[in-house]
């Protein structure tokens, strides 16, 4: 055994692809290829997914989930139909015909996995399925839910009012001395009046 095929990675690599291989086996005489198979299961398990959700279940990227629902439209095992108000998004839903390929194609695709799951105990199985989701769990992505935009709003608003609020006192402190300036004037012109008064009387006596 080389030093490559020694390697974790590569036997993981090298039994998927055996495993596909017995599949397409089975299924190319039907005229179906696994990637259709898996679609039509996914589909027939969730009638109306979105093209995009179903490229995510069946580990394909959505460019190849469109030529793939298109051959399946062309074979008439699926239907497509737009969505009324979400823009170009369509619901796929699989037919008559899609549903009895899709009973046959996986008869033959379970006795495949049968072989594989011969290969060890039951006890086996169930152990061997969960270090395959411990292994896959390093690289599996989570989504992070976006911040709500209402409390976003309202932290900029506090903000904003917490830096227009120094400004409004600051306006005020600067409008006092020119009210007081203007108080003392009116206090020196009504004392200059009263002292003109008093003069004119002094005088006219």
């Amino acid at each position: 055994m080389t030093a490559v095929e020694q390697r974790l990675g590569h036997k993981v690599k090298s039994l998927e692809q055996e495993l596909s291989g017995a599949k397409d086996a089975v299924l190319r005489p039907m005229g179906v290829t696994v990637p259709q198979y898996t679609a039509l299961l996914v589909i027939n398990d969730e009638p109306g997914i979105s093209g995009a959700e179903l490229a995510r279940r069946c580990l394909v990227t959505p460019q190849t989930m469109t030529t793939v629902l298109g051959n399946l439209t062309l074979k008439g095992y699926i239907e497509r139909r737009s969505v009324p108000g979400q823009g170009r998004a369509m619901e796929t839903t699989i037919t008559t015909a899609g549903k009895r390929i899709l009973a046959k194609a996986d008869k033959e695709v379970l006795a495949v996995e049968k072989t594989l799951a011969g290969t060890m105990a039951v006890k086996d199985q169930a152990t061997f399925a969960k270090l395959l989701d411990q292994a896959r769990a390093p690289f599996t992505k989570e989504e992070v839910a976006p911040k709500p935009a209402v409390k976003r709003a309202v932290r900029t608003t506090a903000k904003t009012t917490a830096k227009k609020a120094p400004a409004k006192k600051t306006a005020a402190a600067k409008a006092a001395p020119a009210k007081k300036a203007a108080a003392k004037k009116t206090v020196k012109k009504a004392a200059a009046k009263k002292t003109a008064k008093k003069t004119a009387k002094k005088t006219a006596r």
